[in-house]
């Protein structure tokens, strides 16, 4: 059968594209508890304080009262052990009646930390809202505020979901203290907001609209201008802001998509630029475990003196048809201040990413360029996939290829355990002191938070998440050294079936100009027999292949190029050498020198069979017997079966040349001979038109019946003008083809 192939390429081509990833072996850091309260944490930020390592400062969402309030933490022996308070009510906006939420947190380049809270009078009249921040200038040991970026309450206002940053490059702008937010009106239109602070957060400038209400003709009256607006200084100064954005399509179809915006301030935020959609993004879903994700971005910068010094990275959950409807964290970069970015880079490296999920990315940069990214993760449940995990990946060459994936919770949590809070007052009521508290202890929605937090200073790492492995919603955390893992093998794909020296390549696993690679190659699983072994300085090797047919199978390890240590080996790939090409093609229509009417013939040829190996066959057509790789030559390339219906017209009465190439997996070529073919416009004496090639006795009919009695004339009289006379056909043209038929005489030559 023409297509008896197909199937089996298809199926060994997707084997090819889903790459099989393993997870790093390393174990998981020592986790630490942080809280130990029955109630709901969760939505943690933490930073290490760059004048004094061992300080660490955590910030959470904390429900100890029963409704929503703001934690910090903190930690003088480098996040071993903690303690932690609520902001009090007489430094909240609104007293004993302040509900806190959305904690976020950063610190200037000398040890300010800084902390943003949405401040919400969830028991008053108006349901107002602030932006409220909190500042520390002796390492977290105290706290003044707040200070809102308004001067008063705005009537009928929502702010949410801020995220905040401050200028560490040294620049001009150094200091600068920066909120970017959503705020919604009583008609829920969003728009985002920004407001900035140059004098240490004692006040802020008027707030500025970075994002206005979108419009479109499919909605005429306005939309959301998005959520989850996060701020970055780059090297230079430069301020970004990305967030997740609604766009409409337009008339007809009207579709929604979500997609990743991005503004940029030059003049240290007095000012932004046009907004630039970087790519199409998810929007908020629910996990197969329940847990709701939004698409939001996660972003930082380079402003070390490494070599991917001005480099903005952005990573983000994202849940859609490329990633077959299951959730994958992307990474994307731009190495020029924001102007291009690149393709998406996946960050999870799940054998089985089409079943688990990975989302809650956050990512930081270290003071020498390298990418830190956490992000929770369900590959430790199978089949189910429901019980998270807290991972770990990094990238060692500015965000062109991630490391192996590193587990840092030593524990699965399982998200029945998580408490949630309610967003309604009927579940509320006052407790014996006078506060509020939430009646019911079985909700869960939301239980995750929206987000999570990591930090770095040099090589040391502090993470901080949500987990329910004692039962209930508790922050935990950890802390570890930047690792040299096993390296995540990239190319060949696992299987790959191939016919010469491949280029071995995988992620760069440690820090540029330290690291080198031992690549192994042999043809016994086991690397007990028959291993060829080279050493690499770079994240890549081109192999000579002289080895004859057959399986083999390589692995790399990273070492460090100065001291003795070094990874683990990375999984085992296998690797197919077939140097055997197929059989030749036998060309079969249109036949060698043949005519016809047809514009657009079928090309008919041999299927090929190779044992082992599917075959796909390239088509070629050409007005040029060389097949130049140019206009005069039309190749129909991964053909699965033998034969083809063009989509382009051949020349007419022009000489058409074609041949086919079958080609295997390991792109081992065969051709075929070159056969031509005219493409005429009638055949010569055809006078009844019926396609035949060759006249005939039918043909000398129906000319006598037009002569003789009157008959239909010819529909192409020149197709019977046997003699080349011109015009209807004749007793002359009659008698030329009788003397064709009957007595082997020339053949007719019509006129043109």
């Amino acid at each position: 059968m023409k297509s008896s192939f197909k199937t089996v390429f298809l199926l060994i081509v997707l084997l090819m594209v889903f790459d099989i990833y393993a997870t790093s072996n390393l174990a998981p850091p020592p986790n630490i508890r942080v809280t130990n309260i029955p109630q709901l944490n969760n939505e943690e930020q933490v930073w290490i304080c760059p004048t004094d390592s061992n300080i660490v400062i955590a910030v959470w969402r904390d429900f100890r009262l029963g409704y929503r309030q703001v934690a910090i933490g903190r930690s003088t022996d480098g996040g071993q052990t903690w303690t932690d308070s609520l902001i009090p009510p007489s430094m909240q906006m609104f007293g004993d009646s302040s509900w806190q939420s959305d904690p976020t947190l950063t610190v200037d380049r000398i040890g300010n930390l800084y902390i943003a809270v949405v401040d919400i009078d969830h028991f008053g009249s108006t349901d107002g809202r602030f932006i409220a921040f909190y500042k520390s200038t002796d390492k977290g040991v105290t706290w003044t505020g707040p200070v809102t970026t308004v001067p008063s309450l705005i009537p009928g206002v929502v702010e949410d979901k801020e995220f905040i940053t401050v200028d560490r490059t040294g620049g001009a702008h150094d200091g600068n203290l920066y909120c970017a937010w959503t705020r919604i009106n009583l008609d829920d239109e969003q728009i985002m907001v920004f407001a900035r602070s140059v004098d240490g957060g004692a006040s802020f400038e008027d707030t500025i609209v970075f994002g206005p209400p979108q419009v479109s003709i499919c909605r005429p009256g306005g939309f959301n201008a998005g959520l989850f607006a996060n701020p970055v200084v780059s090297a230079n100064g430069s301020l970004h802001i990305f967030w997740l954005a609604p766009v409409w399509d337009s008339i007809p179809s009207c579709r929604i998509f979500n997609r990743i915006k991005q503004v940029v301030s030059i003049d240290g935020g007095q000012s932004f630029s046009d907004h630039n959609i970087l790519l199409n993004a998810s929007a908020g879903y629910l996990a197969t475990n329940g847990t709701e994700i939004y698409a939001s971005p996660a972003a930082d910068a380079d402003i070390s003196s490494g070599p991917f010094n001005g480099h903005v990275y952005v990573a983000f959950p994202n849940w859609g048809p490329e990633d077959q409807f299951i959730t994958d964290v992307d990474l994307i970069r731009s190495t020029d201040n924001g102007e291009t970015w690149s393709d998406r880079v996946q960050v999870n490296d799940d054998a089985n990413s089409y079943y688990n999920e990975s989302y809650h990315p956050w990512l930081v940069v270290n003071d020498e360029g390298v990418i830190i990214v956490v992000f929770y993760d369900t590959r430790y449940d199978p089949p189910n996939y429901l019980l998270f995990d807290l991972m770990a990946a990094y990238s060692f060459d500015g965000g062109q290829t991630i490391t192996s994936n590193h587990r840092i919770s030593s524990v699965s949590s399982d998200v029945a355990n998580l408490k949630s809070s309610s967003k309604s007052n009927s579940n509320f009521e006052f407790d014996e002191e006078g506060h509020w508290t939430n009646t019911d202890e079985n909700l869960r929605a939301g239980v995750l938070g929206e987000y999570i937090g990591v930090t770095a200073f040099h090589d040391k790492i502090n993470a901080v998440w949500t987990d329910s492995r004692d039962g209930n919603s508790e922050v935990y955390t950890a802390n570890w050294y930047l690792p040299i893992l096993e390296p995540r093998l990239r190319t060949p794909e696992d299987s790959a079936v191939i016919n010469s020296g491949p280029t071995f390549s995988w992620s760069t696993a440690w820090k540029s100009n330290e690291d080198r690679y031992r690549v192994e190659i042999s043809n016994d699983s086991s690397f007990s027999t028959g291993v060829l072994w080279y050493l690499s300085d770079t994240n890549y090797y081109q192999a000579v292949i002289d080895s004859p047919d057959g399986t083999y199978y390589w692995r790399v390890k990273s070492l460090m190029f100065t001291g003795a240590d070094s990874s683990e080996y990375s999984v085992i790939r296998t690797l197919i050498v077939d140097q055997t090409a197929p059989v030749p093609v036998m060309l079969i229509s249109p036949p060698d020198n043949a005519q016809t009417l047809d514009s657009m013939p079928t090309f008919d040829w041999s299927d090929v069979i190779k044992t082992g190996t599917p075959v796909v066959y390239d088509l070629l057509v050409s007005s040029d017997s060389a097949f130049p790789n140019d206009s005069n030559t039309t190749v129909y390339t991964d053909l699965t079966e033998s034969e083809l219906v063009p989509t382009d017209p051949v020349l007419l009465d022009s000489v058409t040349f074609w041949r086919v190439v079958a080609r295997d997996l390991a792109e081992n070529e065969s051709t075929s001979e070159t056969f031509s073919f005219t493409r005429v416009a009638y055949f010569c004496g055809d006078a009844n038109h019926d396609g035949s090639e060759t006249p005939n006795i039918l043909d000398l009919t129906f000319i006598v019946d037009f002569i003789f009695r009157g008959g239909p004339p010819p529909d192409i009289p020149a197709a019977a003008d046997l003699d080349g006379s011109g015009g209807n056909p004749n007793i002359l043209d009659l008698t030329t083809l009788v003397d064709f038929i009957f007595r082997g005489g020339a053949q007719p030559t019509c006129s043109p």
